[in-house]
């Protein structure tokens, strides 16, 4: 078996092929384009190959190249668990790739989940539409901050069609006002024309249609979360899962000593965002439900933020089992 660690960048990779016992077998630096993969990888055969290389910015265009080539044993290094890299005294691209080739081959790397295509188009739409939404935020607090150093304000809280006239009315000599209008425009049509995107996708998903079950969350945080997980059985239990999107304290423990801080902060963050964001909706839905009892109860001793993070964290193992067991919402 041939044991092959690649340190990406943007440009180009350098890689290290080793045999079982460690002996360097090839080394080169190439620039990134399937030809040069191709022609590196050419002496070693895909089924006889493993590769690894560290989740950057670029592994997903590598690592399609790779799947054209016919290389389907594939790894992707997490760079905050890789320490041996890390904590290198002796830090350049061949030692990178050294390091994960030995890692590879003493088969102790910290993998990080390669979501199928379809997943990945998923993400990169769903994350996409959260640009424009912080886009079209941007920009209308910047025809607030505007008005505000003209001694206006706008005739209504909501950006309505009423208020838009309004706008255009105003007399401007910069023209700033008239562009960011422009812009805003612009970007609620290209985020309309994403949510569409986003809603047809969501009907045809039979996972998203049984999250849309749970009061709160529709078509677009429904595919968003979907996107997120990607496949449900990559995780053993809804603790695993909690752990993931950050829902559980950090734990340090010495001799019999156990203390438990805060929630852990290296999880998926936009997980975490839709799930606090729907726990949202639910305790504040005017049938009363379990959920929503739990949040009352836990507020008066914890607070809002602590309770709602308790509430998310129930619900994010409410969607582990209803996507295992493939079963709709039901309020206990």
């Amino acid at each position: 078996m041939n044991y092959i660690g690649m340190d990406i960048h943007k440009q180009f990779t350098f890689a290290v092929v080793k045999d079982e016992q460690g002996k360097e077998l090839a080394s080169q630096k190439f620039d990134n384009n399937k030809t040069n993969f191709e022609t590196f990888l050419l002496p070693f055969k895909p089924s006889e190959t493993e590769i690894v290389m560290e989740s950057t910015g670029v592994w997903e265009h590598i690592y399609e190249i790779l799947e054209t080539l016919s290389y389907k044993d594939v790894k992707l290094a997490n760079p905050f668990r890789t320490r041996a890299i890390a904590e290198a005294r002796i830090k350049t691209d061949k030692v990178d790739a050294s390091t994960l080739a030995d890692l590879l081959r003493a088969n102790l790397v910290a993998e990080s989940y390669i979501p199928p295509k379809n997943i990945r188009i998923l993400r990169d739409i769903a994350r996409e539409r959260k640009t424009f939404v912080k886009s079209i935020n941007q920009i209308k607090n910047k025809i607030n901050a505007f008005l505000t150093k003209k001694g206006l304000s706008l005739p209504s809280v909501t950006f309505s069609i009423s208020t838009r006239l309004w706008l255009n009315e105003q007399k401007d000599e910069s023209g700033l006002l008239k562009h960011y209008l422009i812009i805003l425009e612009d970007n609620e049509r290209e985020l309309k024309m994403i949510d569409d995107q986003i809603c047809n996708l969501a009907e045809k998903d039979e996972d998203a249609k049984l999250l849309m079950t749970i009061p709160g969350i529709a078509e677009i945080r429904a595919l968003s979360i979907i996107a997120e997980i990607g496949d449900i059985s990559r995780f053993d239990s809804a603790e695993k899962l909690s752990s993931y999107v950050g829902l559980v304290p950090s734990v340090r423990q010495s001799g019999r000593t156990l203390h438990f801080g805060r929630l852990i902060k290296q999880s998926s963050k936009t997980l975490k965002y839709h799930l606090i964001e729907a726990s949202w909706n639910i305790v504040r839905t005017k049938e009363s439900n379990n959920l929503q009892e739990f949040y009352k109860r836990l507020s008066k001793k914890k607070g809002k933020q602590k309770a709602i993070c308790a509430v998310a964290r129930k619900l994010c193992c409410v969607v582990y089992s209803m996507l295992s067991n493939k079963r709709e919402f039901m309020f206990l």
